[in-house]
């Protein structure tokens, strides 16, 4: 995972932590320059703060956060992504301004999930939805949206797919679930309490999970067997989760190719012979 990205999303920091990392995220080509000691002074902290959020961000040493540092700073130039850039609809702007600001968002959002993706993490869910006999997706409001198109995605392959809207459901869903289900919960912030309910359940009857989450150490990632990761990036004028649901559909996109890939001429075969004008 991005170390820029994770340093962005972290959450549960001290005052202290959370100045070196806003000073990270503002100078990152200066921090390339520093021994740990000039940090703690330009951050107004101490060598021992950088210590700990390295070790919150599972980094060993600051030594080694430059060498991630050097390596990202570069490839988020390269493709023009600022990861402190806010999308904001303001009460005054033009149709045509919304239009480019939610236009950007999206793009950005893509970008940045795109930097967020394990190639090797996606192709074992992939091997672990086609052994599955049964694809259980979960996910409340804007999230169910992201289960549902999943749930066609895979359905219209052959897939035994199952995806409940209403709670009580999922609920009832999830209770009868064993080790030949594979459950998929998508939840953008991670905390939803049904969710983790969810998971929970799904843990105890030896049901694999696997996490669609926010980048942030959450409750759900913690929980899950596997986890793939959306960007926390967000307009600020959030109606129905704009950024984030782009990000799990281009999330439930990437797991659905890679699904076909793995045996592609059958797969082919059953989309075709899907296709709504071929049904009779």
């Amino acid at each position: 995972m991005s170390v820029l990205i994770k340093l962005r999303d972290q959450r549960n920091l001290s005052e202290a932590e959370n100045q070196v990392r806003e000073y990270i995220l503002r100078y990152p080509k200066r921090v390339l320059e520093y021994t740990v000691y000039d940090l703690a002074r330009e951050s107004f902290t101490s060598p021992a703060t950088i210590v700990r959020l390295c070790k919150k961000l599972d980094i060993k040493g600051f030594s080694r956060l430059k060498v991630l540092l050097a390596e990202e700073t570069k490839y988020f130039q390269n493709i023009k992504l600022n990861l402190l850039d806010t999308t904001t609809i303001e009460k005054d702007d033009s149709p045509g301004a919304i239009i480019d600001k939610i236009t950007n968002i999206s793009i950005k959002t893509i970008e940045e999930t795109r930097v967020l993706v394990n190639e090797e993490e996606l192709l074992r869910v992939a091997r672990l939805m086609k052994d599955a006999n049964i694809i259980d997706f979960y996910g409340i409001g804007a999230s169910s949206l992201v289960a549902v198109d999943g749930q066609f995605k895979f359905m219209r392959i052959g897939k035994n797919v199952i995806v409940h809207q209403h709670y009580d459901r999922q609920y009832v869903q999830a209770v009868n679930s064993d080790a030949s289900h594979l459950g998929i919960i998508i939840s953008y912030s991670g905390e939803t309490k049904e969710m983790l309910q969810i998971a929970g359940i799904l843990q105890k009857n030896g049901t694999s999970v696997v996490a669609v989450t926010s980048s942030g150490e959450n409750s759900l990632n913690r929980i899950a067997d596997h986890n793939l990761f959306v960007t926390a990036k967000e307009t600020v004028f959030r109606s129905g989760a704009m950024a984030s649901r782009t990000a799990q559909l281009y999330v439930i996109d990437l797991l659905y190719a890679i699904y076909c890939s793995l045996d592609y001429d059958e797969i082919i075969q059953k989309i075709q012979k899907t296709r709504i004008d071929q049904v009779k």
